[in-house]
């Protein structure tokens, strides 16, 4: 379980730096950092290093407890929720501490389109185990019609 944590910690951490580097290269700021982390860091070039490292982290946080859905005895419901607190409640500061928003209603307008998402992930996860539930129901009614004909399927 450790090491498909780390794959898919790694594989998050370089999506992170990618999305991050992809979105500061076509926001249009010349700068490719907020204002705010250029003065915390006095340094433009510390100021972007530090917002791809963070972005990375974050994202190897958010891939690398995708692994909550593969614990077997974790139902699909607690393992959405979890992943959803463990990918916003770090997004908060980190937004805050590198610029990206400056207001309390930029924060919550993001938060919730992440809680969306979420709820989108689950609503998609419960109506695809749903469909398989039925199906294997389907396949074991029909086994067992074929090894007890003479029961009633009532």
């Amino acid at each position: 379980m450790l090491k498909k944590f780390l794959k898919l910690a790694g594989i998050g951490f370089l999506l992170g730096v990618t999305i991050c580097a992809f979105i500061t290269a076509v926001s249009g700021d010349p700068a490719g950092v907020s204002e705010h982390l250029v003065t915390k860091t006095e340094s433009m070039r510390t100021a972007l290093i530090l917002q791809l490292l963070l972005s990375g982290i974050y994202g190897a946080c958010c891939m690398g407890f995708t692994i909550l859905y593969d614990l077997d005895r974790l139902p699909v419901t607690a393992a959405t929720f979890l992943h959803c607190v463990i990918c916003i409640v770090p997004f908060i500061p980190l937004s805050l501490f590198l610029g990206w928003y400056t207001s309390a209603g930029e924060v919550l307008i993001m938060t919730s389109c992440q809680i969306a998402a979420f709820f989108l992930i689950w609503l998609i996860m419960y109506l695809k185990y749903r469909k398989e539930t039925a199906e294997l129901n389907r396949i074991q009614k029909e086994i067992l019609r074929k090894t007890d004909p003479d029961k009633d399927d009532k």
